[in-house]
């Protein structure tokens, strides 16, 4: 019987390299590659959900999420509520939602090489044209000034951050966003920012874009922030409640509405307890970080540590070949993820999640320490 051809827009697409390598692993592997905050949920939050179940209907709420939720996302931003927040099923729906609202086809999208892996599919799945820029991997991944504005042309619509970035936990300078603001505003060019890793910094909060003057539209969630990644809750926020209006609409035919119980979770953590609770899951990875930085000092020789701002994620770079470490580790127990999967300016390094309990993190570190020595023999 002959078969139903798939869409045009999914048939190229493959499944990321996570998913292939994770499919590889053994079946106790652990997953230093996953994209996600490893604790348990916090119990304020987790106590909270219960007691809904137990004494709430549980409906649909409006488009745009509960108002008390919205108000709540707004406070968080110190911006006044005015029609300018859609509350969406994770980040990554609002970050789809936000490009289907905007993108037409043929148009392009600024992103940085290296960046988060799924924008590239999902621009090229609205039949958009990614257009690189390049972080120098030579100057800690600093924004190269003169090749970002070569790439923007008279087709350029968005351009699309990730800021804290996945995979390199680092920050844009203020100098690197004014420049970028400047150049998009000039060409009349969307900025569109995923602050999803802002929470998790090491030393201080960084600035979010909506303090900035421009044509600008803030991803977020609680996913990384408060170990919520099952619950998911995102949103969309702009100083101008103008660039929000199309994303929700189009969130609405997406998936009508984020949970009831997850918004009304969302809530509580956004309040002064649950941010409380959100600073705790800070420090745990801090201290997870510290402890992964001082078990890999041995390996100075092997491997270069970038040094991360605000994310669960450690980039590495190494010397031997990618690609027959990753394949190593997996045969022998350990994810992670190849550098090369968020951009060819990751070709020599990899990305390694240190949000994960003590044990397995010790555990997994052991096997990276022995398997790079043995290849760098």
């Amino acid at each position: 019987m002959k078969q139903i051809k798939y869409s045009d827009r999914i048939s190229n697409i493959e499944i990321s390299t996570l998913r292939q390598l994770f499919d590889k692993a053994p079946k106790e592997a652990i997953n230093l590659g996953l994209g996600e905050i490893q604790f348990q949920t916090p119990d304020i939050i987790t106590d909270f959900a219960i007691d809904i179940i137990k004494h709430k209907n549980i409906l649909y709420t409006p488009n745009a999420g509960l108002i008390e939720l919205q108000i709540a996302i707004a406070n968080y931003y110190e911006i006044p509520l005015n029609g300018n927040v859609c509350v969406t099923s994770g980040a990554e729906e609002a970050i789809f939602a936000s490009l289907f609202s905007y993108i037409n086809k043929g148009d392009e999208v600024l992103i940085a090489n290296p960046t988060y892996l799924a924008y590239k599919t999902i621009i090229e799945m609205l039949d958009g044209i990614t257009v690189e820029f390049n972080l120098n991997p030579n100057s800690d991944f600093a924004l190269d000034y003169i090749d970002f504005e070569n790439k923007i042309s008279s087709k350029t619509k968005i351009l699309l951050l990730n800021n804290p970035s996945n995979p390199t936990g680092r920050c844009f300078s203020e100098k690197e966003v004014d420049f970028m603001i400047s150049k998009c505003e000039e060409h009349n060019v969307l900025i569109i920012v995923d602050e999803i890793y802002r929470e998790l910094y090491i030393r201080s909060r960084p600035s979010s874009l909506l303090n900035y003057q421009g044509k600008i539209i803030v991803i977020s969630g609680i996913s990384k922030s408060h170990s919520m990644s099952g619950w998911r809750i995102g949103w969309a926020m702009s100083n101008d409640p103008y660039l929000i209006k199309p994303i929700i609409t189009s969130h609405q035919y997406i998936c009508t509405c984020a949970p009831f119980i997850s918004q009304k979770a969302a809530i509580i953590a956004l309040s002064e307890k649950g941010m409380e609770a959100q600073n705790r899951i800070r420090e745990e990875l801090t201290k997870n970080r510290e402890y992964v930085i001082q078990q890999l000092k041995p390996l100075q020789t092997e491997i270069h540590i970038l040094e991360n701002t605000s994310s669960p994620y450690l980039f590495i770079k190494v010397n031997v070949e990618v690609m027959n470490l990753v394949n190593t580790l997996v045969k022998n127990g350990l994810i992670i993820i190849p550098g090369l999967s968020f951009g060819s300016n990751g070709k020599h390094w990899i990305r390694l999640n240190y949000g994960i309990n003590k044990k397995k993190l010790a555990k997994g570190l052991h096997i990276f320490k022995k398997y790079i020595k043995l290849l760098n023999r």
